[in-house]
Order: structure tokens, then sequence, then C-alpha cells
């Protein structure tokens, strides 16, 4: 495990909640996070399952259904409670956009009332599960071509999505740049290709600069978080067809290279999210994505009763719980069921 990158998950995973917070005027930490999530898959994926592809010993559906186990029992929960409490305030969903999701089909029909429907959040889960299937060949075809058609690949891609993003309607940028599967699918393979670069005898050059001085390797690690700081400046005066996945495949991968190198011996960042509250956080991360929308409307729900009047208190509080509910989550009900039925599906 590379430990700098298991913790940023949930530095990423709390801009996506604080964009749920925010709303509308902080789209960025929504779009910024969905990306490095993508992004991350795939270099993960292919540093952590690679080998075992091109020797012919990873099995898609052994390694789907170990996934599965991981994430979709939560899905249901989550799906359930949020269905419940829209009874309670007298909403009903039609089933025919409750079975998209059950199913984690919702990304591949591009209307609101069906990716974003109940638990809005797993949306991403129907994206990651097409990326898992697909995984063993897209490495070997990423894999396969010289370095040249690499390059030349990524070119034609770059230029195509443009011309795509220009003709879409402005109506669909959400339900197919920023949700389709196979949009998204391209940060997948973004990842891919940033591991099969990780894994080379060019990348040890890299590799060498952890033998800088710590000083030195903090000055690298400020200025990739003036970079973030300034994207999203620079996010805002784009038209939303472009800032909402492609100006992130700039921004996140050379988050994803440095602190991939940087792991064994980095600088005050690198040493900051190898402390074990960050490692612990990194490790409930898919479970306060999953989780945190229910926190706040319950939450909401309450304090609207309670008549609290400071805003900054309630986002704490909710902050907090949040927290506690995903680790109490994982650690009694996602794993209880995972260590369960793991044995008997596998």
């Amino acid at each position: 495990m590379i430990e700098t990158l298991h913790s940023l998950r949930f530095v990423f995973i709390m801009l996506i909640v604080f964009s749920h917070i925010v709303g509308k005027s902080f789209d960025f930490g929504g779009e910024c996070g969905v990306s490095f999530f993508f992004v991350l898959s795939g270099f993960v994926l292919s540093l952590g399952y690679g080998k075992k592809d091109k020797q012919g010993h990873f099995q898609t559906r052994t390694f789907l259904l170990r996934q599965l186990l991981k994430f979709y029992p939560l899905h249901v929960l989550t799906l359930v409670v949020c269905v419940l409490l829209d009874a309670r305030l007298g909403r009903y969903f039609d089933i025919c956009h409750l079975l998209p999701n059950i199913l984690l089909l919702q990304s591949w029909i591009p209307f609101d009332e069906y990716y974003f429907v109940a638990n809005g959040a797993s949306w991403f889960l129907c994206d990651i599960l097409f990326f898992y299937l697909v995984f063993s060949s897209m490495y070997r075809l990423l894999n396969e071509l010289t370095a040249r058609h690499a390059v030349i690949s990524v070119f034609v891609v770059l230029l195509l999505y443009s011309f795509f993003a220009t003709i879409i309607p402005s109506s669909s940028v959400n339900s197919i740049l920023y949700t389709n599967p196979l949009m998204r699918l391209l940060d997948f393979c973004l990842g891919i290709l940033l591991c099969r670069f990780y894994v080379t005898k060019e990348s040890e050059t890299l590799k060498m600069m952890t033998r800088f001085s710590r000083l030195s390797l903090t000055i690298i690690e400020v200025a990739l978080v003036i970079l973030l700081v300034a994207s999203f400046f620079v996010y805002d005066m784009l038209p939303a067809r472009y800032r909402c996945a492609a100006f992130f495949w700039f921004v996140i991968p050379p988050v994803i290279s440095y602190f991939s190198y940087a792991d064994r011996s980095g600088g005050f960042v690198t040493w900051c999210l190898k402390q074990p509250l960050m490692l612990w956080l990194g490790g409930i991360s898919l479970e306060i994505f999953l989780v945190h929308g229910l926190v706040f409307r319950i939450v909401n729900s309450l304090s609207l009763r309670m008549d609290m009047q400071a805003e900054w208190c309630l986002v704490v509080y909710e902050l907090l719980l949040m927290i506690i509910v995903a680790w109490l989550t994982k650690r009694f009900f996602v794993n209880k069921i995972y260590t369960s039925l793991v044995k008997y599906v596998l």
C-alpha cells in the first residue's frame, strides 16, 4: 500500500463532501475529487494487479465479486434508508428509476432522475464497477502500445474528446461528460498510463528525488498544493463542458505521481499524510462517501426542529457524526458482511 495515496483518499473525499455542503459555488470540490478517484483507481489497480494480469493469473470474475462484497451491501443499505426517509415525507420513487440504481446501471441512463436517484453518490459505484469489468482488457491494450503510439493515441483522444465536448448540448454535460462510464473511462485509463511510467526504468530518475533534503521536498509539496488552489480559480473561468472532467487530467496526475514517489521519504506534507490518523481516515473514505449525504439529511432535519442558529457549529457536528457513522458502518456492517460471505461467494 502506498500510504500517501491512501491518506489522500480522505483529503479528496472531503473536497466532495464540502462541495455538497457549500453547493453550486464549490462544484470544483466534487469534480476534482471524483477525477482523483477515477485516475487513482486505474493507477492502483495497475500497480497491484498488473503483474498478475501479464502472467495470466488475474481473474476478473473473482476480483469483481470480491470488490462487490466490499461496497454493494452498503450501497443497498443507504438506498433503503433513502427510500424510507422519503416515504416518511410522502415522497415515493418510481420503481423504473430505482431498478437501475439497485443494479448499479444508473450512470448509463442520461437523465437526472436515474443517475441521481435516492443516494445520489452511488452513481460513482456504477462507473467504478464498469472500470473493474474492463480493467484487464484496458491494461493489456495500453501496455502493449509502444511509447510513440501511446503518445499519439493520447493526442488523438484529446482531439476527439474536445470535438465531442464542443458539440454536445449544454443540458447533456452532466449526464454524458461527468457521469457516463464510457467518458469517465478516460480518467481510469490515464491512471493506467501513469502506472505504466511509474514502473519503468526511466521513472527511477524521479524516484531519486526522495534523496533531496526535507526542505526541498516540502517546497515541491507546497507547490503542488498551490497548483490545486490555483486550479480552483482557473476552474471558474472555463465552460462547464471542459472543466467537469478534462481540466483535471492536467491537475490530478502530478499529485498522484509525486506522492507515489515520495511515499518512502518526502517533505512535511508527506509526513502529515503518513500519520496514523490520516491513514485511518483514508481507510473509511468509501464509507464516508456513501453515508455523508444521509447523515447531513438527518442532522439538517433535526436542526430545523431544534432551531440551531450557529451554522458553523452544525457543519462541525455533521462532519464529526459523518466520520463516526462511517467508522461504525465499516467495522460492524461492511467488514462483518464481507468476512461472512467471502468464503461462500469465492
